[in-house]
């Protein structure tokens, strides 16, 4: 296997949220989306769970297309300006001018994902903010340059109202196809193999009153604090490990690959929270069995099989390790307390 660069993490529930809900709105098959690109479902739910970034790259560009629509990004992007955005919470609740929140913005994000750098600039000619990605996405950006301006774009209009004007914007981008018709002036644009975005405009804007009114709930976002990533980053390989232990030989050199991760670096995260990537998955294959054979009427052979072990007599191997009793045993004993 060639070597990886480590990969970078977002938070979906963040990131995919708003998009995946307008998709399930229209039509759009979520779990399959999700399911295509290896983030699982509970992504969307728990706010602590990283996944890999270049995944939510690909499933914005996926929902796109399946929709037909090279817009839709651009679409809830102006609604996530409109309502609120969790991620920038506390840069809205608390700045009063637009220079205060994009320099709170660049911290604030800084906190909770690795896979984009922000930053902030200003001279006596122009002030500037900028998203960087942190990773080299092979795919096409055409939803995520979209997603990106047309939200900050958007999001900068409502909170400065009159003092707006797009003439005196301009944007910096891999490409503006997915912008909505008549969202900047042409001349406001500017193609460039920039890995990620830039937003200039007038420096005297910094000043100006800002107050996008957003009125977002107090809720769990997620942050990288401590152990907390590792925590969440251990999280996220479990749940795909889970996805695909029916593998029989899920070597580690094979799970990498899946995670899209190199092994050293999947060995580093597990050690630092005191475990092993043998130890995870005889964890998560156990719960997965405990699961099938105690609430389920699953034959024993197919359980033995869904959870990645050559037949029967291999499950009621380890099933004696993990309860001292085979699976039979355990199920009859599980129906019989659930009877009393």
């Amino acid at each position: 296997m060639n070597k990886r660069s480590d990969p970078k993490f977002t938070r979906a529930m963040l990131v995919l949220h708003p998009l995946t809900t307008a998709f399930a709105q229209r039509g759009g098959d979520v779990e399959a989306l999700l399911s295509r690109h290896n983030i699982p479902i509970a992504a969307l739910s728990t706010p602590t769970m990283l996944v890999d970034a270049s995944a939510c790259y690909a499933a914005m560009e996926d929902m796109a297309q399946t929709l037909g629509d090279v817009h839709f990004g651009a679409k809830v992007a102006v609604e996530s300006a409109k309502t609120g955005a969790p991620a920038l919470r506390d840069a809205a609740q608390n700045a009063v001018t637009l220079g205060d929140f994009l320099a709170r913005i660049v911290v604030e994000i800084s906190s909770q994902v690795d896979n984009v750098r922000y930053l902030f600039s200003a001279s006596s000619a122009t002030a500037s903010f900028e998203v960087q990605r942190t990773l080299n996405f092979t795919g096409p950006t055409t939803q995520l340059d979209a997603i990106g301006v047309v939200f900050y774009v958007s999001l900068i209009k409502k909170g400065l109202g009159k003092t707006f004007d797009p003439k005196h914007v301009i944007v910096t981008a891999q490409t503006n196809e997915g912008f909505p018709i008549d969202f900047l002036p042409k001349s406001s644009f500017i193609k460039s193999e920039i890995n990620g975005l830039r937003i200039s405009f007038p420096p005297h804007w910094l000043w100006q009153p800002f107050s996008p009114a957003w009125d977002v709930v107090e809720a769990p976002r997620g942050e990288f604090i401590a152990e907390g990533r590792d925590s969440a980053t251990e999280e996220y390989l479990r749940s795909i490990l889970a996805d695909n232990i029916s593998r029989e030989d899920l070597s580690l050199t094979r799970f990498s690959e899946i995670c899209n991760m190199h092994p050293r670096h999947i060995q580093r995260i597990l050690s630092a929270r005191g475990t092993s990537y043998s130890r995870m998955k005889d964890d998560v294959r156990k719960t997965l069995a405990l699961d099938l054979v105690g609430n389920t009427n699953t034959p024993i052979a197919s359980i033995a099989m869904q959870v990645g072990l050559s037949g029967p007599s291999a499950l009621n191997r380890v099933f004696r390790h993990w309860t001292g009793k085979t699976p039979t045993s355990f199920r009859k004993e599980v129906r019989l307390n659930d009877d009393m």
